[in-house]
């Protein structure tokens, strides 16, 4: 059986450092400091490594003597340590034994520095790490010409050891981010972190840029160190350097942050947090609303500029469970991760909750329009073979839905006691109760736009054909016409339809010739609704006639959902018929509580309905 790799203690202090150090450990892998770019300038650091790979051992006090005298290593060792326990990273990491100020000041020397790096690394929890550099870095060898070979042949081989794993794990570590996320949002600020890498190095650089359109950075390549608006610190600073006014968006080199896309998502899986911006959003607010008018697609846009991500982050619902904990598309752009169950409560085996986001390739409003009609399709396809119930939504959107905690007063019930008053048994008013005041309640309580509007436009329907067809629901019932008056109205209509139709949309013609002129539910639900309303009423316009802004009437929404001309995979149709429903919802609560008080026709104002509401 294989053992399992052991840590070493030089790995160990890298761990800690990028765990307690944050950003600042980045500084210790580029090792922030002054410039460096003189003629025949080389790294110290790639100068050991390419040693000891080629270490020549044949004159071994000379070999020591020349590890020993190094700079680079030992004050990369104690930056490390000094990231481990919190502290900041230093350009001059001994300067704290300095003894003495500018211009008498005496700096330590090499045994003062060993020494104090030994007893930090072991106060710190490196036990180990400290007697390698003790045995590596033997005081009494430093400073002079060591004779005795036996001693000399033991303090080589500690320090040549200590230093290889030294630099394999710092090149290591710099080279992983060759292939890794090339742009951080820095902490509580619209600064961007740019990270710098090279097919050699890995991380060479790192680059801030900042909102005003201006950057800073700091470079270490095989040419030289070069560095442009640096404060040196503790802490270092990466300054800004321009009298231009803040943008109050993330920039990177002139273009929006979402304009370049970072990688993922803004939420840690299974979390959904407020979109927290280190700004003013005002701008960016009225732009999404200005590009578009669904909520839906004003969210998506919102929450790439507030985020810098270009995807989409939605929650589904479902009563199917997916076999594994993490499911992704073929193409790799959608994803779905099934939220854990909490132990502690009790859990509902028939639901499962999954935190899914979409991956957009660009960030157009045509780009999001497509992605959420992609999720739509694949939620629908998804559910579909297996009969199963679901709903999604959207994380974040530009509206708020939901009526909130309806508080009625005790004169507000007095209302539902006049309307069991007005009603009788009759079979017509039976059908008003149990019909039509049912489909509104469904469309109210529905979290499909769909359903909802189907739902409100047949509360309106059921009733209106009634009354069309003489029922006692109305004020005063609607003579029924014999078979020569229907045949007359219908032709009226059927020409009205060849005149305006025939020549340019002939199919269109005998659709609706036959579904608004033949006796047909259209043409009965519009009598019954302008006999309570009235000839003229804008509702009827609403309900029945191309708006000028080139909608469709009400009823062709109506239509198209009940024959799958609309459907969710459009975002568009989603788009029209959100747009609408309000509208369909007020029309056909209007209408029904017209009959069931028996209101006159025109411009009687309702009784005061519509408890007050306490926002949730």
């Amino acid at each position: 059986m294989a053992q399992a790799e052991t840590t070493s203690p030089v790995q160990e202090l890298f761990e800690k450092a990028k765990m307690e150090g944050g950003l600042e450990y980045l500084y210790a892998l580029v090792r922030i400091d002054g410039i460096q770019c003189y003629k025949g300038y080389e790294d110290e650091l790639v100068v050991l490594r390419d040693w000891l790979n080629h270490a020549d051992t044949t004159d071994l006090p000379g070999s020591y003597r020349f590890l020993a005298s190094l700079t680079e290593p030992v004050g990369l060792l104690q930056n490390l340590v000094n990231l481990s326990n919190g502290r900041h990273y230093q350009v001059w990491p001994f300067i704290h034994l300095q003894k003495g100020t500018f211009p008498r000041a005496v700096r330590p020397n090499a045994a003062e520095k060993i020494q104090s790096l030994i007893g930090d690394a072991r106060a710190s929890g490196f036990p180990e790490l400290a007697d390698q550099i003790s045995a590596g870095y033997p005081t009494h060898l430093l400073g002079e010409s060591p004779s005795e070979l036996p001693e000399v042949s033991a303090a080589y081989s500690s320090l040549s050891a200590l230093l290889k794993q030294l630099v394999d794990c710092y090149f290591e570590k710099r080279l992983r981010f060759k292939d890794d996320v090339k742009y951080i949002k820095l902490p509580n600020s619209l600064d961007v972190l740019e990270l710098i890498t090279d097919d050699e190095f890995g991380l060479i650089g790192l680059r801030v840029h900042f909102p005003q359109n201006c950057t800073a950075e700091f470079l270490r390549t095989s040419k030289g160190v070069f560095g442009t608006n640096l404060e040196f610190g503790p802490p270092v600073t990466f300054l800004i350097m321009s009298l231009e006014p803040s943008t109050n968006e993330y920039r990177v080199n002139g273009k929006r942050l979402y304009e370049i896309g970072l990688p993922g998502r803004y939420n840690k899986l299974g979390e959904w947090k407020p979109l927290i911006y280190p700004g003013k959003a005002d701008h960016l607010i009225k732009e999404a609303n200005e590009l578009s008018e669904d909520p839906d697609v004003q969210g998506v846009l919102l929450y790439m500029r507030l985020t810098g991500h270009r995807c989409i982050e939605f929650v589904l619902r479902t009563n199917l469970e997916l076999p594994g904990p993490y499911t992704s598309t073929k193409e790799r752009n959608l994803h779905i991760w099934k939220c854990p169950v909490d132990a502690q409560q009790a859990a509902n085996t028939d639901v499962s909750i999954y935190d899914c986001w979409f991956d957009l390739g660009a960030d157009s409003v045509e780009d999001v329009k497509r992605g959420l009609s992609g999720i739509a399709y694949f939620v629908n396809v998804l559910c579909f073979p297996f009969e199963a119930a679901y709903s999604w939504r959207i994380k974040y959107r530009m509206t708020i839905e939901g009526s909130g905690l309806l508080t009625p007063t005790h004169d507000d019930c007095k209302i539902v006691d006049s309307m069991l008053q007005t009603f009788s048994q009759s079979a017509d008013e039976a059908t008003l109760l149990v019909s039509g005041i049912d489909w509104y309640n469904r469309g109210s309580i529905s979290t499909n736009v769909f359903n909802s509007f189907l739902c409100y436009y047949i509360a309106l329907e059921i009733v209106a054909v009634s009354i069309a067809d003489g029922s006692e629901l109305g004020r005063i019932p609607l003579a029924k016409r014999n078979k020569a008056e229907r045949n007359a109205l219908a032709n009226a209509c059927i020409q009205a339809k060849h005149a305006q139709l025939f020549a340019t949309d002939p199919i269109r013609f005998v659709r609706e010739s036959y579904f608004d002129c033949v006796g047909s539910l259209t043409s009965r639900t519009r009598a019954g609704v302008a006999s309570v309303f009235g000839e003229g009423h804008a509702y009827l316009k609403q309900l029945f006639e191309e708006s000028s802004g080139g909608d469709p009437p009400l009823k062709d929404l109506r239509g198209g959902l009940a024959h799958g001309d609309v459907t969710l995979m459009h975002k568009q149709h989603e788009h029209l018929v959100r747009k609408h429903v309000y509208e369909m919802g007020r029309i056909s609560k209007e209408f029904l509580l017209r009959v069931l008080f028996r209101l006159d026709l025109p411009k009687r104002s309702l009784p005061g309905l519509g408890p007050s509401r306490r926002a949730s």
